[in-house]
């Protein structure tokens, strides 16, 4: 499994890998990850150490895209002539969503922004006594969104 970080250091992305890492090991103890870190964004740089993950390991078949860069990291896919079981993204943009109406993603994990500013507006607000204290927040819902169950009007 190939997991890609767009850098080491972006907390978000070191939690969601750090995660992943945990549940992978407790599920299956003998799964190898192949990480691709440090493209910091560029889909050129990505696509260059997608190729060289993917020419060191002929037995890659599934993508954990933690950082994005997945339409450079399909592209690497492709040029070799090699296919993936599973695609796993994170946040539902532009090029997420082509990936997703096109089958090339087989899920993305998304949180909505919105409500994300809403509830942290709301806590201020509460800390500062704006609004009546409700007790401790839920935290942010994740949406796991497949081609099946796109809404169709996400751009």
């Amino acid at each position: 499994m190939l997991t890609t970080v767009s850098r080491g250091f972006f907390r978000g992305e070191e939690e969601r890998e750090m995660g992943f890492r945990s549940a992978l090991r407790n599920a299956h103890p003998g799964r190898t990850l192949v990480e691709v870190t440090d493209s910091d964004g560029p889909d050129a740089t990505q696509r260059d150490l997608v190729l060289r993950a993917l020419r060191r390991d002929p037995d890659i078949r599934a993508v954990y895209s933690i950082g994005g860069g997945n339409a450079a990291t399909i592209q690497a896919f492709e040029e070799l002539g090699r296919g993936y079981e599973v695609f796993i993204a994170h946040d539902l943009d532009h090029d997420n969503t082509r990936l997703l109406r096109e089958r090339r993603l087989s899920a993305v994990l998304h949180h909505d922004l919105r409500q994300d500013m809403r509830r942290a507006c709301q806590i201020i607000m509460r800390a500062n006594g704006a609004l009546p204290d409700e007790g401790p927040s839920l935290p942010s819902p994740i949406q796991v969104v497949t081609p099946y169950n796109m809404p169709p009007d996400v751009a």
